[in-house]
């Protein structure tokens, strides 16, 4: 059971957080839970708290285990005629497709994914529209509904994928089969390809539609459940519903592209970083979430999070806007060992979890662990560890880096440095990864911290890298960051149009279809239920014609003209040359926009957050093993201080430790926010 984490904010911007563990059999209960806990933080009844909520934002990882679990609902898939194969041919990388370096090298532990729809529930209906979006063969509705009919009573589904051939560029006949199957069974969950994700690739496209038929019925009961006990608690708001592409939308909306909600978590972080680099005034941050299991990292550029075309969940591709979030086993439950192959130290990527956890949790564990190496260098007290909730068993981590120790011939501190160091250039790794392939130093960015072991271990990543200056934001709010996202997220949705141009442009056809694009998603947001101030922005994706795998996302100045056209061509060439130098562009190529973009959203006017210090007792001493240094007399204080704390140091709070090494300063601020400024290599 995960902590599910809570957060309120005032028409102040004072916040409150809570955590509460998640219920599994009743993902709704564990919700209740931690808004009690949260009213009784408040020091207000539940449900007067949710009577005077204006606005209710929430994330569910529902979808995401049905997928990891295979605990979905039964599919069927309806496929053009002769089409029907194409989630079992996948692509050549299905094999490796997501896995980890570790995984993709292990080629005998390779294999295919579990199929997601039930075996032989595909049906092929003999229509087909070609590339330009004509009607070929027309579709036989009254046919095709007795077809699927049959196909629903013979494998008891609950659930019908329809993915037909270049829907994206005529969606009349899923529009009409799915108006059809409506009105005859309405209990039936409908997913279309049209709907779910617009783009080339019939292999993408497929995988979308069948995975958000696959978690949308479990997903619909839920949020309807969900709601309905909320508004028997009190609230009188509808509820939102996080995305993964950062925004919120109705939970009915929300139901309906259930695909959408998956690690729609690791999206509320991001949001929170951006929404909370904007008040502090940073343009480019690297936000970095390490909890138990894993290692989130995201990028905020010029004032906006980084979004991303692709995605992988267990092994299946699929295309959909979303936040570029990358993950790696790397949080404090990660687990050290001996490898033979190299006699030599290996951190990861099997993970203790929470159950049984790291030795030091007392909960049967007895591999080493990140998190047990915090214990035994001094970084993580173990009275103290969750507010003193959950008293650690030094001992134990001990006991269990002492055996890995005796392996390597080298002294337990030593040990538990070098599992704390090779994590960190893990980390580390991943950061390079993120922001030198998308032509950027890391060393110009702003590093956030969060999460429950991110402000311990910061200091160790952020100076492998090269960043000096980490925000741990909100302060004992870090550990909740990820909710803090959700309540500031705008209303977004997204809507993609396939369109192809080829440079020089024809400004008027380019214009008319940027106006097709935004009228579309206004049209969209409004029958979402939404309302209110829109903002509506249109990217061109683009490429050189051959380059396939690469393509940039340029802005479109609204409203087009005929002079859009140049002005895209002329944005593409400078960023082109920005991200890959002057000597990458392509001289024999011509540039195409292959499809645009366009997001609608209404603001969240969440208000700038505010915290005050809570340092209370005087600083005490304890000993810490600072790698490369040794055991070193360390200050610790209690609470978010409110004086400048040099290094050596541990701040405790309820929920994290910030580590502040020798040299080091650790600064408060408005808004909660901590500044660890490291000092220069």
């Amino acid at each position: 059971m995960a902590p599910s984490p809570c957060v309120l904010v005032d028409g102040d911007g004072r916040h409150v957080t809570s955590k509460a563990l998640s219920t599994k059999a009743d993902p709704a209960a564990g919700v209740l839970e931690a808004l009690g806990l949260l009213a009784e933080a408040a020091g207000i009844p539940l449900h007067d708290l949710l009577a005077g909520t204006t606005r209710f934002g929430h994330g569910t990882t529902i979808g995401t285990n049905a997928v990891l679990e295979r605990t979905g609902a039964r599919v069927g898939l309806v496929a053009t005629a002769g089409h029907g194969d194409a989630l079992t041919l996948m692509r050549g990388h299905g094999r490796v497709a997501g896995r980890s370096i570790e995984e993709v090298f292990s080629v005998h532990g390779s294999r295919l994914p579990a199929p997601l729809i039930e075996p032989r529930a595909v049906l092929e209906l003999h229509e087909r529209v070609d590339a330009r979006g004509d009607v070929v063969v027309a579709l036989d509705v009254e046919r095709a509904v007795r077809e699927v009919a049959e196909l629903v009573r013979t494998h008891n589904l609950d659930s019908i994928a329809i993915a037909l051939l270049w829907s994206f560029a005529n969606p009349a006949h899923e529009k009409d089969l799915v108006d059809a199957l409506t009105a005859a069974a309405p209990e039936l969950y409908l997913s279309r390809s049209s709907a779910v994700s617009p783009r080339l690739g019939e292999f993408e496209r497929t995988v979308a539609t069948v995975i958000n038929g696959y978690v949308g019925p479990a997903c619909s009961s839920y949020l309807t459940s969900l709601a309905e006990r909320l508004a028997g608690a009190g609230l009188q708001t509808p509820l939102l519903v996080m995305q993964s592409n950062g925004g919120v939308l109705p939970a009915e909306a929300a139901a309906a592209t259930s695909l959408s909600t998956i690690d729609s978590g690791p999206a509320g972080g991001l949001t929170g970083v951006a929404t909370l680099a904007a008040a502090y005034g940073h343009d480019k941050v690297v936000a970095t979430d390490m909890g138990g299991t894993s290692f989130d990292i995201g990028l905020v550029i010029d004032g906006k999070p980084v979004l991303a075309d692709e995605n992988v969940i267990d092994q299946y591709t699929y295309r959909l806007p979303h936040l570029d979030v990358r993950t790696i086993a790397c949080g404090g439950g990660t687990i050290a060992r001996f490898d033979k192959a190299t006699s030599g130290l290996r951190v990861g990527p099997q993970s203790a979890g929470s159950e049984p956890g790291p030795a030091c949790y007392g909960r049967g564990g007895s591999e080493p662990t990140v998190t047990d190496a915090d214990v035994v260098l001094g970084l993580l007290r173990p009275a103290a560890f969750l507010d003193g909730r959950m008293p650690l068993d030094r001992d134990a981590a001990v006991a269990a880096v002492e055996r890995l120790a005796k392996q390597l011939n080298l002294s337990v501190e030593d040990t538990a440095a070098g599992i704390l160091e090779i994590n960190n250039m893990r980390a580390a790794s991943l950061v390079r990864q993120q922001t030198l392939e998308r032509g950027h130093d890391p060393r110009d960015f702003v590093l956030y911290a969060y999460g429950g072991a991110g402000p311990v271990h910061a200091f160790g990543y952020a100076a492998e890298i090269g960043v000096r200056e980490v925000v741990i934001p909100l302060g004992n709010g870090a550990s909740t960051l990820s909710a803090y996202g959700i309540a500031a997220g705008d209303t977004v949705l997204y809507h993609e149009l396939e369109r192809g141009f080829l440079a020089p442009f024809d400004g008027d056809a380019l214009a008319a279809a940027v106006a097709e694009v935004e009228a579309a998603v206004r049209a969209d947001l409004a029958a979402a239920g939404v309302s209110g101030e829109v903002k509506v922005e249109v990217e061109a994706l683009m490429r050189f014609r051959e380059q396939l795998m690469h393509s940039l996302e340029i802005p479109v100045e609204l409203p087009a003209g005929p002079n859009t056209g140049a002005g895209l061509l002329a944005a593409f060439d400078a960023e082109y040359v920005r991200r890959y130098g002057s000597g990458g562009t392509a001289l024999f190529q011509a540039v195409e926009v292959f499809a645009l973009r366009a997001r609608a959203s209404v603001a969240a006017a969440l208000p700038t957050p505010k915290a005050a210090a809570t340092d209370g007792a005087d600083a005490v001493s304890t000993d810490v093993y600072w790698p490369g240094l040794g055991w070193t007399a360390t200050a610790v204080h209690t609470g978010v201080p409110a004086d400048t704390v040099a290094g050596p140091a541990l701040v405790e709070l309820a929920h994290t430790t910030i580590a502040v090494p020798i040299g080091a300063t650790l600064r408060g601020g408005d808004g909660g926010v901590l500044t660890l400024t490291l000092k220069e290599s």
